[in-house]
């Protein structure tokens, strides 16, 4: 699809409009574990270690470009600007259900949030936040206290591993502080588990978006 900012400047976004009814989404980066493991050597790896507040635009012409697709800051600015985004959310190997290689996106690990509480565009601090619903490895919680990190030097991260010892201190079955599990990016430590890490060609897909009326044909 083309968008445009609100200076009238057109660009091309890849939407979702089917998997997560009544919401719609639009893709602001995607990445694999190879690329976005904290360290990495890939060439450009720095640009998925970083948080949505730098500008590391990467493949912005190729918003299906999966393995490694960054958005520029001044268009995630001018989506996230707009009334009728309320919400974020991460997903894992999008791109399987995308190229129809499955019939549904993965439920078993995935995290929705809305703008309000926690605005990934501007955040770059550690803080605890009221998540309106997350899955990691088909555990799930809605309505939850989490962690969440974010700083300018990584990319903003959910760890697991260390959600019962913060905030709500909720503990995910499987998961210890002594091996670091960070999910939908970072991979300073990973679960192979979580299937956006279970191997280096395994996706994080992060996306912008909100609730669509279908009747009205109407962002809410």
């Amino acid at each position: 699809y083309t968008i445009y900012t609100a200076a009238h400047h057109p660009f091309n976004v890849y939407c979702d409009f089917t998997t997560d009814a009544p919401f719609v989404w639009t893709l602001i980066e995607s990445f694999n574990r190879n690329i976005g493991h904290y360290g990495s050597k890939v060439p450009n790896s720095w640009r998925f270690q970083r948080a949505f507040t730098i500008n590391a635009p990467y493949k912005e012409s190729e918003p299906t470009h999966w393995s490694a697709y960054r958005m520029s800051l001044v268009n995630m600015r001018s989506i996230n600007s707009v009334n009728t985004t309320t919400h974020w959310r991460a997903t894992c190997n999008f791109n399987d259900f995308a190229t129809n290689k499955t019939k549904d996106i993965d439920r078993d690990n995935y995290l929705r949030q809305n703008t309000c509480n926690t605005n990934i565009i501007g955040l770059q601090a550690f803080g605890c936040h009221i998540f309106d619903y997350v899955v990691v490895r088909g555990y799930v919680c809605v309505r939850c206290n989490f962690p969440f990190w974010a700083s300018p030097s990584y990319h903003s991260t959910f760890l697991a591993s260390h959600t019962g010892s913060y905030c709500g201190r909720y503990k995910f079955p499987g998961a210890t502080p002594a091996h670091q599990e960070s999910d939908f990016g970072h991979y300073n430590g990973y679960s192979t588990q979580h299937s956006c890490a279970s191997y280096g060609y395994s996706t994080a897909n992060w996306w912008l978006g909100g609730l669509y009326t279908p009747e009205s044909h109407t962002m809410l």
